[in-house]
């Protein structure tokens, strides 16, 4: 939990009253809700070298972009300084805060009837039209530049043995195969890189996006693939599907329906997308290993029996399931 003069600054800067804040989550940020003349915003404290804040600056300018061309994204709110950040410190600690409108509605998984077609049709329709918007986005200063996708960087000695070498070694394959690929205008631009569906709510048939602390420069098509990657972990269950495989057949044709109203995909890179969830599989172990001191009993079960079961997925040379399928 950051400290209470850490929020006094970030309250006094957007003038709002601190009495009102709510703790919601620490996971790569920490979240606090807020009221302010009757409406509900989200406070996002990032603990981050100063040197970091021309990267939010380019997020936050990015998503006002999208909200002020029509995009249904939590619109970043100014400071009473006309900023859209504001750095708070504390005994050394740097933290740099962003405030964001509430957004109505509710996740895909409180009512099982959310999950289908229209969704699927709706959440594509979405990102088609942020990209073909972001093709025209001028950034302006390049110190509001986000960052540009590139290899992960690992260090950790304990991912340079055994299981997690053949699971670091399969991702160094992948991004090879990445690294290779075009990057023109029409099919690389700022993408939001974590676009799955708990960044999202529903409010009839409509959704609003929030979450754009990952987004970079990357393919369109790499953002189709996370999204498929996730609505396969979490949403292949819902129906009783034969497998995977069928089941991301199936959503891909919905969301891809939906992503064509608004924007144009060459049919490469659409063949493309089995790849790109093929890196998001793999890339996953090094999100939770990333900070893994090398001892396995601080792995959970789950996390053990995942490496296991990708390692084998691997050794036999076969795609993640939900990726085995041509497009």
């Amino acid at each position: 939990m950051v400290s209470s003069e850490i929020l006094s600054q970030a309250a006094n800067s957007f003038r709002f009253d601190i009495e009102t804040l709510k703790f919601i989550s620490n996971s790569c940020n920490e979240v606090y809700r807020f009221n302010k003349d009757n409406k509900a915003y989200f406070l996002r404290l990032s603990e981050k070298p100063i040197e970091f804040v021309s990267n939010i600056k380019a997020e936050v300018h990015w998503v006002r972009y999208l909200v002020e061309s029509g995009v249904r994204a939590s619109l970043p709110i100014q400071n009473g300084e006309g900023e859209l950040t504001a750095v708070c410190n504390d005994q050394e600690k740097c933290y740099i805060a962003t405030v964001f409108e509430g957004a109505p509605g509710k996740f895909f998984d409180s009512d099982p009837q959310l999950w289908g077609p229209g969704l699927f049709n709706t959440w594509g329709e979405t990102m088609g039209l942020m990209y073909r918007l972001t093709k025209s986005y001028d950034p302006g200063e390049l110190k509001y530049k986000r960052m540009e996708w590139k290899g992960a960087e690992i260090n950790s000695p304990h991912l340079h043995s055994g299981n997690y070498l053949i699971l670091l070694n399969k991702l160094r394959f992948v991004e090879e195969q990445l690294k290779n690929l075009p990057r023109s205008k029409d099919s690389y631009g700022l993408i939001h890189y974590d676009f799955h569906p708990y960044n999202f709510l529903i409010d009839q048939e409509k959704i609003t996006v929030f979450d754009f602390d990952d987004s970079l420069y990357g393919w369109y098509a790499l953002d189709i693939g996370i999204a498929a990657t996730h609505a396969v972990w979490w949403g292949s269950h819902f129906k009783d599907w034969r497998s995977k495989n069928e089941f991301a057949m199936h959503f891909l044709f919905e969301f891809l329906e939906g992503y064509l109203k608004q924007n144009n995909i060459e049919s490469d890179w659409i063949q493309r997308i089995p790849l790109f969830m093929e890196y998001r599989n793999i890339s996953s172990f090094f999100w939770w290993l990333n900070n893994w001191d090398g001892d396995e009993a601080h792995l959970t079960e789950f996390q053990r029996k995942a490496i296991i079961d990708t390692v084998g997925i691997i050794e036999r040379d076969v795609p993640f399931d939900g990726c085995n399928i041509k497009l």
